[in-house]
């Protein structure tokens, strides 16, 4: 599908015009994609239909060949993806993961063909910053939010994913999230109700918020949900800005659980930070636990009760095609094909 015809399926407010014309990725920023044909879905009108997460379920997830499409993940990509690449690496991971997969798109500032592009690169980095901070307003923030607190009002499971600056997002949207329920549910001055509202929101998310993070870039996650960070050794982004297992331990955070697969890539190396390395990763610890590849819940029992062996770099039977993710081809040496 041409991206014209993409851009045809939303509707955008006035003032967003000029930014669109300018960057065409921003005109899905925030919208739910399938993956697989790389169709998007304008996000209101999901939200307002009369179940949107069967119809997310159904209509915009991608599911590789053979699933069993018992399960599915909102995903969140990282930095710099226009919502083709993010597609592409979102089929990768679905198929790699044996897992569905829907994109909440992440839109960036590059362009296929700009005028001076390093201009886009650092607005895709100042965008970012403002992201951390939490002064983007970014459709993504917003929208993880409303699904977010949909499944908390509905009692339905749901689970997120995010890589990197997704990450990020995700942190805000739930930290959202969790404000919009209280203020919805409690007045603005009514302390011990807005307590008991924070509890409530806290019980129900442990239930039925499940997050698998890659990469994360964000130290101070919102108690409630059930979290996997996932990372190799290494990862500038993680060991800089992250939560990692040590800030948990200040933080008194037991209920986040860690991934964690050994140094991979020569120190300072950013390709530690690709997540198409750590789908390989995770497959073959998968399959070393006898765990269905796919079987997140499995994989979380495993860590929860502290019997899962990670593997090795050695033992993943690497794809050729991991060539074609690869940022750095020097990064290739560290792998044996």
């Amino acid at each position: 599908m041409k991206s014209e015809d993409k851009a045809k399926q939303i509707i955008s407010p006035w003032w967003r015009l000029p930014v669109e014309t300018l960057f065409p990725d921003q005109k899905f920023d925030g919208q739910l994609q399938n993956p697989g044909n790389e169709q998007i879905f304008d996000f209101d009108d999901v939200i307002a239909s009369a179940n949107p997460i069967a119809k997310i379920t159904q209509e915009i997830t991608y599911y590789p060949e053979k699933d069993q499409q018992e399960l599915f993940a909102i995903f969140i990509s990282g930095l710099g993806q226009r919502e083709h690449e993010s597609s592409r690496r979102s089929r990768r991971y679905a198929e790699k993961l044996a897992t569905g997969i829907v994109n909440l798109h992440n839109a960036s500032f590059l362009k296929q063909y700009p005028i001076i592009g390093f201009i886009n690169h650092y607005l895709d980095w100042i965008n970012a910053a403002l992201d951390r901070i939490g002064l983007s307003g970014s459709f993504v923030i917003v929208n993880a939010a409303k699904l977010i607190n949909y499944a908390v009002e509905n009692n339905i499971t749901l689970n997120f994913s995010g890589d990197s600056l997704g990450t990020i997002l995700l942190a805000r949207a739930i930290r959202l999230a969790k404000k919009n329920f209280v203020n919805n549910h409690a007045l603005m001055f009514d302390f011990p109700t807005r307590k008991i509202q924070e509890k409530i929101w806290e019980n129900r998310t442990s239930k039925l918020i499940n997050v698998f993070l890659f990469g994360n870039g964000y130290r101070q996650w919102v108690k409630g949900p059930n979290y996997i960070m996932v990372n190799i050794q290494g990862d500038p982004l993680t060991d800089k800005f992250g939560i990692t297992p040590q800030r948990a331990i200040k933080q008194k955070r037991d209920d986040i659980k860690f991934l964690i697969f050994p140094r991979l890539f020569p120190e300072g190396s950013f390709e530690a930070h690709n997540m198409m390395f750590t789908n390989e990763l995770l497959r073959q610890t998968f399959i070393k636990n006898e765990i269905e590849v796919g079987d997140f819940f499995g994989l979380y029992n495993k860590l929860n009760q502290g019997t899962l062996v990670i593997a090795s770099a050695d033992e993943v039977p690497w794809s050729s095609d991991i060539k074609d993710y690869t940022w750095n081809p020097d990064s290739l040496k560290s792998i044996t094909f």
